[in-house]
């Protein structure tokens, strides 16, 4: 399993224009998997500290009733980060850099590799 994670995050980090890596992160904080293009930083503290704000995000979400979260994006003066839930323990993202990326593309190759991701994770059945 693990190497089907890494090949996974691999195809869609390298897909994606001014990507600076990807991580599949449990909501407890660990990386899972993770392929790292360019980052002049601990990718691993920025996983825990996304997992922070997902789980932040969840309680809003439950408390305000707005049913499953689809996608959370944010952008930031030196980012752009554009994160997946797959199913209740994980989650996907993608950090691109602000300038020369394609959000857009991050998007579409997200979806369909959280599908992907979710099936090995969970080992559903095609």
């Amino acid at each position: 399993m693990p190497d089907d994670l890494q090949e996974q995050i691999r195809q869609i980090a390298e897909k994606i224009p001014g990507c600076s890596y990807v991580s599949l992160v449990g909501y407890d904080g660990i990386t899972v998997a993770q392929y790292i293009i360019d980052a002049e930083f601990d990718v691993n503290l920025y996983d825990a500290e996304i997992s922070s704000i997902m789980l932040a995000s969840r309680e809003v979400r439950k408390s305000l009733d707005l049913g499953s979260e689809k996608e959370l994006i944010w952008l930031t003066e030196k980012a752009f980060y554009i994160v997946y839930p797959v199913g209740e323990d994980f989650f996907i993202y993608a950090c691109l850099k602000p300038e020369a990326s394609s959000p857009g593309l991050a998007r579409v190759e997200l979806s369909k590799t959280t599908k992907i991701i979710s099936k090995i994770v969970y080992q559903e059945s095609s």
